[in-house]
């Protein structure tokens, strides 16, 4: 390369250059010049002189009054006096902070969870069950951390955090303390809340203690794991943080833990400390420079930590969290799809005490979208409570159907005292969402019609998929909202006039009209609706309401038989299953009497009590009687 002189010669200003364009170049400074004229002030004979003075006046002084301590006694005396009052003073001061600060360090303690290695509670992969993916894809993690020579030789480095994310229930706490159990090293955990705290700089401190806990533990085990669960409580996006969008919390008192001033200090110590992971310690500083010293080659790092998170809101999250270096990978943790689910049934099944009724692939269709904690929670839990508070030993299928009713719908609360007109209306209510169900969306099947309340709802109708739908047409979600319309409709041409009971549903269709107008089911979507389309629009959806509303009516109407023979079912046993709705949505054909000779009527004919499908006209008058 040539030096400075040679890059500031060039062409002059008056050489064309760049096509022609004419420049100047700027004088470019000789910068070894000035340090040697700074070093030559620097070793001034007065120079040195006064950094001499400088570097000594302080020990001058003390000697000084040492010897004027030692000479004069009314000048010890005094200052005798002075350092004890200085002395109580501080020692007051310090007595009382140290009062008040322990009491709310204690009451503001955090739960934090230590599994080493040879503890017993220790989980592998074989006590995590339905992600066989997410599996396959953490063990190559892991790998790096039981073979770290070989990586390092290579020339690879760590990385530095794992981020897992997914909506509530679905295992990433337990998946963190499989890894650490599956790699045979330590785990320590806290809740992301726990580092919070109403002094200022005493969530900083947890976030050091927590990380300096992680250290000394994976050197003792060759490498540890520090989960934070609900990293989003620490990890909010700051405001003013460039890419940041400004978390919950912002202006919030300084020192409370929130994200206002101060509070993101937990935040910031962590970031640093994932920066530091490759610093060298003191003790290894001093141990390089021993091996240097005897001549000898500085011993390597054998430990590492390993940072991981989980978070539901992973878009919060401060964009210097999740960057490279730090979180480098984010892993979604999705709830298991079916042979997951099967895993899961199974698994937990064989920790309870169950009869033979139990239908391991029954469970699995009707769990569709549910996640790992909900299913541990329904049979480990609430079926064996319902079975013993039964008074049996073994839990059936019919327990593990209930603990799942009550994990969706509520538990059970029937109201004993009701107007027999109320409860025809709900009946009735209940039927006309069985009947547009059945008729509108075939795909899917009832499982459970009833007229018992369970926490807000008087009634509900529940439908599963007969097999899981990850995307499907929009007629569907136009059905929906015709399911959710048939309650309403069915209880005005019964009782002739409108009733409360169909808020939630009217609810859900409106949402379902707003998802249809932004797929594109009214039209290209190309962009938001704006005040001079929004009156367009809602004329659209009203008209596109009124039509479907008509074609539930017709619907109802066409199958008049069947609403009544439903509502009439529920009113005298409050609760349908699956094979009882089916039995009056499909009658069998006629069969024949063997006494007389002739034909029974299907159930939905037999309910009318004429042998033939009525008109709406004369159901109305039998319902209403």
């Amino acid at each position: 390369m040539g030096s400075l002189q040679d890059l500031s010669s060039g062409p002059s200003p008056s050489e064309p250059v760049n096509g022609g364009r004419k420049y100047a170049i700027p004088h470019v400074p000789d910068l070894d010049s000035r340090r040697r004229e700074a070093l030559k002030r620097f070793r001034s004979p007065l120079r040195r002189l006064g950094i001499f003075i400088k570097r000594f006046t302080p020990l001058i002084l003390v000697l000084g009054l040492g010897v004027l301590l030692v000479l004069n006694a009314a000048v010890l005396n005094a200052f005798l006096l002075a350092l004890n009052f200085v002395w109580q003073l501080a020692f007051g001061i310090l007595i009382t902070l140290v009062q008040f600060v322990a009491i709310f360090w204690f009451m503001s303690r955090s739960r934090v969870e230590r599994i080493r290695p040879e503890d017993p509670k220790v989980i592998t992969f074989d006590n995590y069950w339905g992600q066989a993916n997410l599996k396959a894809l953490v063990r190559q993690w892991l790998g790096l951390l039981s073979d770290r020579e070989t990586f390092i030789r290579m020339g690879g480095r760590y990385i530095n955090g794992l981020l897992l994310y997914g909506e509530p229930g679905t295992g990433k706490t337990m998946l963190a303390k499989a890894m650490a159990g599956e790699a045979g090293v330590a785990f320590i955990s806290m809740e992301g809340s726990g580092f919070r705290n109403m002094f200022w700089g005493v969530d900083t401190l947890k976030m050091m203690w927590f990380v300096r806990k992680a250290r000394k533990m994976a050197r003792r085990y060759g490498a540890a794991i520090a989960y934070i669960d609900e990293i989003d409580a620490v990890g909010a996006s700051r405001g003013g943080v460039m890419g940041g969008k400004g978390g919950p919390g912002m202006g919030g008192m300084g020192g409370a833990g929130m994200f206002g001033m101060g509070g993101s200090g937990a935040l910031t110590r962590l970031l640093y400390e994932m920066d530091g992971l490759g610093v060298r310690s003191f003790t290894e500083r001093m141990r390089a420079k021993a091996a240097k010293l005897f001549g000898r080659k500085p011993p390597e790092r054998n430990w590492h930590v390993l940072f991981m998170g989980s978070t539901n809101r992973p878009d919060v999250l401060d964009p210097a969290l999740v960057r490279p270096g730090r979180f480098d990978q984010l892993i979604q943790v999705n709830p298991p799809d079916k042979a997951g689910r099967r895993e899961i049934v199974q698994g937990y099944l064989a920790t309870i005490r169950h009869d033979d009724s139990v239908d391991v692939e029954a469970i699995v269709a009707d769990t569709a979208k549910s996640t790992p904690a909900q299913i541990m929670a329904a049979l480990t839990k609430d079926a064996v409570r319902i079975a013993l508070f039964d008074r049996r030993s073994l839990v059936t299928q019919k327990d593990i159907e209930q603990a799942f009713l009550q994990q969706w719908m509520g538990i059970e609360n029937p109201i004993e005292e009701m107007a027999p007109d109320q409860r025809r209306q709900i009946a009735v209510h209940e039927a006309g969402h069985a009947v547009a169900q059945h008729y509108l969306l075939p795909d899917q099947r009832i499982v459970h019609l009833t007229i018992v309340a369970r926490a807000q709802s008087l009634g509900f109708m529940l439908p599963l998929d007969q097999v899981e739908m990850y995307s499907y047409p929009l007629r569907r979600i136009v059905a929906d909202i015709m399911v959710g319309m048939a309650g309403h409709v069915a209880t005005r041409i019964v009782f002739g006039e409108e009733w409360t009971g169909a808020y939630s549903d009217f609810q859900q269709a409106r949402a379902h009209l707003r998802h249809l107008q932004s797929l594109g089911f009214f039209g290209p979507p190309v962009m938001e609706p704006g005040p001079e389309t929004a009156a367009r629009i809602e004329k659209m959806l009203a008209d596109f309401w009124r039509d479907l509303e008509g074609r539930v009516e017709t619907l109802l109407r066409a199958h008049c038989g069947t609403l009544i023979a439903l509502a009439d079912s529920l009113l005298k046993r409050s609760s349908l299953s699956q094979s009882e709705v089916l039995a009056i949505l499909n009658p069998a054909p006629k069969a024949v009497d063997e006494g007389t000779g002739d034909a029974v009527p299907p159930v939905a004919e037999a309910a009318a009590g004429n042998g033939h499908a009525p008109a709406c006209s004369e159901l109305e008058l039998v319902a209403s009687a």
